[in-house]
C-alpha cells in the first residue's frame, strides 16, 4: 500500500470508530433510560418495599446511573477526538452552574446518604465561558468524589474569587489517590487502584477529559495534597 491507501484506511478507521461512538451513545442509553424509568415506577408504585429489596434497588440505580455516565464520558471522548468541541462564551452565574452540576448526582447522593457541603464566595460570580463545558468539568470532578466516597461522608464544594478568575475545589473524604497513580489521572483509559464504594465502573475517561475541556477553556485542573483523608481537586476558571 502507498502513503495516500494508507491514510485513505486510517481515515475510514477513524470515521468506522466515530460512528461506533455515536452508535452506543444513542443506541445504548435508551434501554438504560428506560430500566431506570421502570424501577422509578416500581418504587412509585410498590406498597412496601423491605429492607433488602430496597438494597437491590439502591444497587439497580447505581449501576444504571454508572452506565449512563460511561456512555456520556464515551460521546465526550468522540468530540474530542473528532476536534469537534468548540467553545461558545457567554455570561453566566457560575455558583448556579455549580449546583446546577450537583443536582445531576442527586439519586446517587440521595442513595449513599451523603451530605454535600456547598460553599461559594460572598463576591461576585458572574463568568465568562462556556457553560455547557463548565458544567461538564464539574460534574466529572464532582461524580470521582461521590464515586468514591462512603456512605454518610461529606463532599465540600467551594467556590471561591480569585486574582486569576474563579477556582473550585471539590474535596471528598474517601481513600484518596496514591501517590504513585498520580501520573495516570488524566491519561485516557487509564484507571486507579482505588474502588468505588457503591460498585459502580469507571472508563477512566473522566478527568481526561475534564482537562481537555479546560484547556479550550483556558483552565486547568491540580490534585491538592493537603495531607488529610481523600482527595481534594481545584479547578481554575478564568472570570
Amino acid at each position: 500500500m502507498n502513503i495516500d491507501e494508507v491514510k485513505s484506511e486510517l481515515a475510514k478507521l477513524k470515521e468506522e470508530k466515530y460512528n461506533l461512538l455515536k452508535l452506543i451513545n444513542h443506541d445504548i442509553r435508551s434501554p438504560l433510560n428506560r430500566v431506570f424509568a421502570l424501577v422509578q415506577l416500581f418504587e412509585m408504585e410498590s406498597d412496601e418495599v423491605s429492607v433488602r429489596q430496597k438494597e437491590y434497588l439502591d444497587a439497580i440505580y447505581l449501576s444504571i446511573l454508572s452506565g449512563l455516565e460511561m456512555i456520556g464520558n464515551l460521546r465526550d471522548m468522540r468530540e474530542i477526538d473528532a476536534d469537534n468541541i468548540e467553545i461558545e462564551k457567554e455570561e453566566f452565574d457560575l455558583a448556579n452552574t455549580v449546583q446546577k452540576a450537583i443536582r445531576t448526582f442527586s439519586k446517587q447522593i440521595e442513595i449513599k446518604k451523603l451530605n454535600i457541603i456547598s460553599e461559594k464566595s460572598t463576591k461576585g460570580t458572574q463568568c465568562i465561558s462556556d457553560e455547557y463545558y463548565v458544567q461538564r468539568v464539574i460534574e466529572n470532578v464532582l461524580s470521582n468524589a461521590i464515586k468514591y466516597s462512603k456512605e454518610e461522608k461529606n463532599i465540600i464544594v467551594r467556590l471561591k474569587n480569585n486574582e486569576k478568575g474563579f477556582e473550585v475545589e471539590i474535596q471528598d473524604f474517601g481513600d484518596g489517590i496514591k501517590k504513585e497513580e498520580e501520573h495516570l489521572l488524566y491519561k485516557k483509559f487509564e484507571k486507579l487502584s482505588s474502588i468505588a464504594s457503591g460498585g459502580e465502573g469507571s472508563l477512566g475517561l473522566g478527568l481526561y477529559n475534564t482537562q481537555y475541556f479546560l484547556h479550550k477553556l483556558n483552565g486547568s485542573i491540580a490534585l491538592n495534597r493537603n495531607g488529610k483523608l481523600g482527595s481534594s481537586f481545584r479547578i481554575q476558571l478564568p472570570g
